[in-house]
């Protein structure tokens, strides 16, 4: 295993390093959605990217005592890549990422625990965490086949081609159904307003506004026959489907599996029948429901044609009532919280040595070649007032104003968001920073700038 960069990370008062080749993002902790009969070490699912993950607690699969806190203001998230872009790991805080000095890194002969080597970092030892190690902790199920006459099984693989699909189960009506996880964009809670649509059938329970677009939710209780059942567990699933999408209102979700294709088996194709369903999955001596994504279409479709009978008149009021929504990137300065609205933002790089420009205003750290591109350093520290300070974590947030590049070197970018803007205040202090962001119920305050009045100020 060679191990060129770690991202360190602290997991209660021991830190440990996950190679970065394996890591996709890092993020503050969004809202779990705890799961019944959840597999060792799991905290729930959380939408990431528009894609769903299974958050995994490292304290618990390392053996800790405790939990990962996730309201503290350090725990974070971080997403995974390649073999394991499902999962996520949650920490209780991230150091640094690091490049490795192979001198200072001691490997084991055996893995223990997940971790493969020691490395020494300034004044602690880091333990390196081998992620397919440390996957292999989680408990697995076993499942047995069961024969059904009624259904035409697919050719058989030998065990060395036997491959798994990853399914998402939830419930109706106390019996279990399955999606391919693919099709899923996300999952919410299942308390949004919907607004009814006139002389619908009983299954379609209306439109939903899901960050300014709209969504149509179909009640899955109804549309199996059953009758509705509402409660703080029902969800909402998000299914897209060639670019078109809709909500899929179900009891509650079990989980996300692992199962082996070889246990799927499809319906016989009868084109003279509607199928509500593609197939079945034996999975611990119980029978799964199984949605492809031909069954999936039909739901799909059902949401065009209700856009297209609601005509745009309901979905323009509907957008009308609906409050703005906008992302925003915070970042620090001197350990004080702001923001940039992130339409006005190009991208962000590391900090990078600038050349002086004589006779520039003192608020000018100087011009650097960004691929080609000359963009111009402005110090936020001495627009602020401030003394310019060298972090180790230290970003450049690169801006586009009248036509001309803008980098602004900041202490380090927390987060980026979707505020409301009923989330903003006037703050009248400070020009360049008007407005004054209230975030998680007015605990954290974050000031929010004007990259064109920083600018020209």
């Amino acid at each position: 295993m060679n191990i060129e960069e770690i991202l360190i990370v602290r997991v209660g008062v021991e830190y440990f390093g996950i190679v970065t080749e394996g890591i996709n993002q890092i993020a503050k902790v969004p809202s779990l959605m705890p799961l019944p009969l959840r597999p060792y070490g799991s905290r729930g699912l959380c939408s990431v990217g528009g894609s769903v993950v299974s958050v995994i607690d490292l304290n618990t699969l390392l053996g800790f005592c405790d939990e990962v806190n996730i309201q503290g203001y350090k725990s974070r998230l971080v997403t995974l890549n390649g073999d394991f872009a499902t999962y996520a790991l949650l920490v209780d805080a991230v150091d640094d990422a690091v490049e490795v000095d192979g001198d200072a890194l001691e490997y084991f002969e055996h893995h223990q625990n997940g971790v493969v080597a020691i490395y020494k970092h300034q004044e602690i030892l880091v333990q390196v965490l081998s992620l397919e190690a440390l996957f292999l902790k989680m408990k697995k199920v076993s499942i047995e086949a069961e024969e059904i006459k009624t259904v035409q099984k697919k050719n058989q693989p030998s065990k060395e081609e036997e491959h798994y699909g990853r399914f998402l189960v939830f419930m109706i009506a106390h019996e279990h159904y399955a999606l391919d996880i693919d099709h899923l964009q996300e999952i919410i809670l299942a308390d949004s307003e919907v607004t009814k649509i006139p002389q619908s059938s009983e299954e379609i329970e209306g439109w939903i506004m899901l960050r300014k677009e709209l969504l149509l939710v179909l009640d899955l209780s109804r549309y199996y026959g059953y009758e509705a059942s509402k409660s703080e567990k029902n969800r909402i699933l998000v299914v897209s489907l060639e670019g078109k999408k809709i909500g899929l209102r179900v009891d509650s979700v079990i989980d996300i599996k692992n199962i082996l294709l070889t246990h799927l088996e499809i319906l016989n194709e009868d084109k003279s029948v509607k199928r509500t369903i593609a197939g079945v999955i034996h999975e611990d001596r119980r029978l799964i429901s199984y949605l492809d994504a031909t069954t999936l279409k039909s739901l799909v479709d059902v949401s065009e044609y209700c856009m297209q009978l609601e005509g745009s008149k309901e979905q323009k009021e509907m957008e009308d009532d609906k409050q703005d929504t906008f992302g925003v990137i915070v970042f620090t300065v001197d350990a004080k919280e702001y923001a940039f609205v992130i339409d006005d933002v190009d991208e962000i790089v590391n900090v990078q040595t600038a050349t002086s420009v004589a006779f520039s205003d003192e608020k000018i750290d100087g011009i650097v070649n960004i691929r080609g591109q000359i963009v111009t350093f402005v110090s936020l520290c001495k627009l602020l007032g401030l003394q310019p300070v060298e972090y180790e974590n230290s970003r450049v947030i690169i801006c586009s104003v009248n036509g001309v590049r803008v980098g602004f070197v900041v202490q380090s970018v927390e987060d980026i968001l979707m505020v409301s803007t009923q989330d903003i205040h006037d703050n009248e202090e400070d020009e360049m920073f008007s407005k004054v962001l209230y975030l998680e119920d007015g605990q954290r305050l974050v000031l929010l700038g004007d990259i064109q009045k920083i600018v020209e100020g």
